[in-house]
């Protein structure tokens, strides 16, 4: 789940630096990722959608050499303001996220929003969605401001750039870095691009002045680690929440139960192909019975446990069970859970 704030405050040890590059993936992105991986340092890249999907390749490479595979939307909007224009901020998230999660799988996807631009608004909009919010991590800010692509805009020299990194890496000590492997609004900056140079004299040279570098996922703070444990409440159309008996074999029904009850608490693994898994709390699966229409709950995972999530509208979705049946029934008081349903 978003934060309705920046995570703008980390508590790193002194010296401690976390490195991030925006914008990408791009021409620089893998040479970049090389040389940081040659020198022992994981970064996290903030990826944008609309380069992503043209770049699976250059993603991979990034993943096998340890480096974190972050979002930072699909097309580089300023989100308050294109959410107060009625963009479709949750479809900016989704379509980046579809193309990344399989380097994330079940684990925290990181998110930057553009320029740094973020609002309580736009939290909200996006914690409305369990597609677009769940085990999102964000929006991650930094100490240390990504201004390499302005001064290439300005035309300063690699030296000069890195100086000026230098001088606000001492200021304050310890913290989060931003770079650019790309440049995603400015086309005629693009050319102009050294952040390759940069990093390959930034880096040793902050090694040599005593520094060291921790991925993002190596930082002790609640709000980089609380998304892991989101949970969500699945609603029928009648309004009544799904409840489970968390034993092995327990019912599932839908009850009048609130948010506040812990056994209306799921939680989702991604499976691949489109394919989740629907957990209970104490990390118990959702299983369709294979010799009954019934749902129940399950201790072991197996093939019955996968269902494919198809998402229909706003905040409604089906799933289908492995013998192609869907969620069925009325979702009447104390009804239980079955996948009778033949068709959508």
């Amino acid at each position: 789940m978003f934060a309705l704030k920046d995570i703008d405050s980390v508590n790193l040890n002194d010296k401690t630096l976390c490195l991030t590059y925006d914008d990408g993936p791009g021409q620089f992105s893998e040479e970049i990722g090389r040389f940081l991986f040659e020198q022992g340092v994981r970064a996290t890249f903030f990826v944008v959608g609309k380069f992503a999907v043209e770049h699976p390749d250059i993603l991979e490479k990034l993943h096998q050499w340890g480096h974190i595979i972050g979002n930072h939307t699909f097309e580089h909007p300023d989100m308050p303001i294109y959410v107060g224009n009625n963009g479709d901020i949750r479809d900016q998230i989704i379509r980046t996220n579809v193309l990344i999660e399989k380097y994330n799988r079940n684990g925290l996807i990181y998110f930057r929003a553009p320029y740094g631009k973020w609002s309580p608004e736009v939290a909200n909009a996006l914690n409305t969605s369990l597609r677009s919010s769940h085990k999102m991590c964000g929006p991650v800010y930094w100490q240390i401001p990504g201004i390499d692509c302005y001064f290439w805009k300005l035309g300063k020299s690699v030296d000069e750039t890195v100086d000026a990194y230098v001088n606000e890496i001492e200021t304050h000590g310890k913290g989060i870095i931003v770079m650019h492997d790309e440049i995603a609004d400015m086309d005629s900056v693009k050319p102009l691009n050294k952040t390759l140079e940069l990093t390959k004299a930034l880096i040793p040279l902050l090694k040599n002045k005593g520094y060291n570098f921790i991925g993002l996922d190596e930082i002790a703070h609640p709000a980089l680690k609380d998304p892991l444990t989101d949970a969500f409440a699945l609603l029928s159309p009648k309004g009544c929440s799904l409840k489970y008996e968390d034993v092995n074999h327990g019912k599932v029904f839908w009850s009048n139960a609130g948010v506040n009850d812990a056994l209306v608490h799921w939680s989702l693994l991604r499976k691949g192909e489109g394919k989740v898994c629907l957990l209970t709390q104490s990390g118990k699966f959702l299983m369709a019975q294979p010799n009954a229409s019934e749902l129940v709950i399950s201790s072991e995972y197996n093939e019955y446990c996968l269902f494919d999530d198809i998402p229909l509208f706003d905040q409604w979705q089906y799933f289908r069970a492995q013998n192609g049946h869907y969620w069925g029934g009325k979702g009447l008081l104390n009804e239980t859970l079955e996948y009778s349903a033949p068709f959508m």
